[in-house]
């Protein structure tokens, strides 16, 4: 028994008519005859009484047409569940983020996304950037935003959205708080809050390169792992702290931000885009364009 079968069934169940059934699923009346005369020898049962006037469902065939409605029924539901996943599948994009992405770029990605697909769907989850690359090569995420640099693989594609600045962050009663910018110069006497080495290996060693070119060596007096928390170890009166530009809507009772003037060049917090390059999701295309559009270029969020 196949669906076929069954279709042709509730047609002649419908009509109870050979002619008219035939007609309703597009096949000559002989298959048409056939393909009732099989189901009913696979039923082993009667399923219309036929004579030369008309045809009329047996007992049996009143039992089956209600199942056989289910079973059709049951299979349109199949049809359109799968459809309706394949179409969320199409829309959804499985995304990895550092949290420096927070402070602009990626709400501001998702929001124009959802402008232009409302029924775009998003798996967010942060990771490091180590972590995106395996997650990319696992295929298990389409889009990391991390920070480069990245170990160079044929499989991974790195496209820089953007290059942010850093304030300095005080303790507000600080006597450099007084100041309206700082230099680096005198930074570098303090002692500092910063994240892990082993989080940024790069930007950790820029900012032990500044201090050594400023004269003093870098004194590092606590770490945290988010922003958040270095702030607050800011605040608590611990060192101070360097903290990204587009962060300053994170704002810790008991700091000062300050602007760092002159400015370093080699001291920038870049954010990437990583992908897999083969992975030709429209979502994903799409998701970079906006990316692209949506990052503040070189830092040049308000300076004032």
């Amino acid at each position: 028994m196949d669906f076929n079968q069954i279709r042709c069934f509730l047609a002649l169940a419908e009509t109870l008519h050979f002619g008219r059934a035939s007609r309703a699923v597009g096949m000559a009346q002989p298959h048409f005859s056939r393909a009732i005369a099989r189901l009913e020898d696979e039923l082993d049962v009667r399923l219309f009484e036929r004579t030369s006037r008309r045809v009329v469902l047996t007992a049996a065939g009143l039992a089956f047409r209600e199942e056989a409605l289910a079973i059709v029924n049951a299979e349109e539901r199949a049809r359109q569940f799968a459809r309706q996943a394949a179409r969320k599948a199409g829309n959804r994009l499985r995304i990895a983020f550092v949290s420096a992405a927070l402070y602009h770029i990626l709400p501001a990605a998702i929001r124009r996304l959802r402008q232009a697909n409302p029924e775009a769907d998003f798996d967010l989850h942060e990771a490091t950037t180590n972590e995106q690359v395996e997650l990319i090569s696992a295929g298990r995420i389409d889009l990391g935003l991390g920070h480069p640099p990245v170990e160079t693989q044929p499989r991974l594609s790195v496209e820089i959205l953007s290059e942010d600045r850093f304030d300095a962050v005080l303790p507000e009663d600080h006597p450099l708080s007084a100041e309206r910018q700082i230099g680096f110069v005198q930074l570098a006497r303090e002692p500092m809050i910063l994240f892990p080495e082993g989080q940024g290996l790069s930007l950790y060693a820029a900012i032990r390169d500044q201090c050594r070119l400023a004269g003093h060596p870098l004194t590092v007096a606590a770490t945290a792992g988010r922003l958040h928390s270095q702030l607050s170890f800011v605040a608590a009166g611990l060192g101070i702290g360097l903290a990204p530009v587009q962060s300053r809507s994170i704002d810790i009772a008991g700091t000062a931000r300050r602007r760092i003037e002159p400015y370093p060049a080699s001291l920038t917090l870049s954010l990437a885009a990583l992908y897999d390059p083969r992975n030709r999701s429209t979502a994903l295309r799409e998701a970079l364009n906006i990316l692209k559009d949506v990052a503040v270029p070189d830092g040049q969020a308000d300076q004032s």
